[in-house]
């Protein structure tokens, strides 16, 4: 048997894990144990499952690090398994959900989007895609929760590592419920901001930024990125915007962006992951490579440096500057030519 073997074993084996995860965060398992451990019958019975069948899952999950097995059917979490805690403040339940009921059927038919080259028949994408989360409050929670819940740890090294405070305004383009706004904000308490998306962000928008204290310096603006921007600022930012749309779609919303800049005189500071130009089997390629594969299945695509210069540019916009943050994501200042 082959080293090479078991390596693909253990790669196709492992699809197990994640759905641990996802199961967890659907059935509320860590939302509703105490801190200092519980039995799992008294769990089944405050999440509407099955003792036993609960107490089978709780012991896997104890095999992969969520919980720990006290014994005698009682389990605690263990700091990573807080995390699937909604009130924690690292929480990453809204990205498992997102994964569970939105990404992962979707990579069930990756097979067909290689095959056709444009994304499977029943995935809303595009305009469209977005427009009827507006028409399905559930999954546009849980899209927009997902975005907080992987966005809060990029803008905190965004505000880190690049100098937002020299701006007096800023606007968070497509910024959903306003994690990264936020973050900047508290980062820069001198300037004011607002988040510009569709209408079915606004309330969690509004509801984040008095969570977070920035209120009184946040607002949110219903609007289309298609369209000209409704205000001018010192800094446009657009996290994980850039690589839901395909080439022609990008260009335009690089082009309206661009109007502004010139317009207010402002920066335009890009967060995303960057395509390696030749690929390696490295870690940090393999999340560039996951986003775009991901991004495949909805007609978007991951880029390299090179291909962010040449988009940006049908925008009037020069890219003067790329830092790195972490998971090969990448901070990118560009600014009106």
């Amino acid at each position: 048997m082959s080293a090479a073997q078991d390596d693909l074993r253990n790669l196709i084996a492992g699809y197990w894990k994640p759905h641990m995860a996802i199961a967890a965060a659907r059935l509320g398992v860590a939302d509703a144990m105490d801190d200092s451990g519980c039995q799992a019958a008294g769990l089944a019975a405050a999440i509407g499952a099955d003792a036993e069948a609960l107490a089978r899952f709780l012991r896997a999950l104890a095999s992969i690090g969520l919980v720990r097995d006290l014994g005698d059917d009682s389990f605690a979490l263990t700091p990573m398994g807080e995390r699937l805690r909604a009130d924690h403040p690292e929480s990453l339940k809204g990205m498992a959900l997102h994964v569970g009921t939105q990404l992962s059927p979707a990579f069930a038919e990756l097979h067909e989007c290689v095959t056709k080259g444009k994304p499977p028949a029943h995935i809303k994408y595009g305009p469209e895609g977005f427009a009827g989360l507006d028409e399905d409050a559930e999954a546009a929670a849980v899209f927009n929760q997902a975005m907080v819940d992987n966005s809060r740890r990029f803008a905190a090294q965004a505000a880190e590592l690049y100098d937002f405070a020299r701006f007096a305004s800023i606007m968070d383009v497509g910024g959903g419920y306003g994690a990264v706004l936020a973050t900047l904000l508290q980062a820069a308490p001198q300037a004011r901001g607002c988040v510009l998306d569709m209408a079915h962000a606004r309330d969690g928008a509004e509801a984040y930024f008095a969570r977070e204290g920035v209120a009184d310096r946040a607002r949110f603006v219903t609007a289309s990125f298609f369209e000209p921007l409704p205000e001018t600022a010192d800094c446009y930012v657009l996290k994980y915007i850039l690589h839901d749309w395909a080439e022609e779609p990008a260009r335009q919303i690089v082009q309206r962006v661009g109007e502004a800049a010139r317009a207010s005189g402002g920066t335009v500071v890009v967060i995303e992951k960057v395509m390696p130009e030749k690929v390696e089997a490295d870690p940090g390629h393999a999340v560039a490579l996951y986003g775009d594969m991901t991004m495949m299945l909805w007609d978007g695509r991951e880029r390299t440096r090179s291909q962010f210069a040449e988009l940006l540019a049908h925008g009037g916009l020069a890219l003067t500057r790329m830092v790195e943050l972490s998971d090969n994501h990448h901070l990118l200042e560009a600014v009106p030519t």
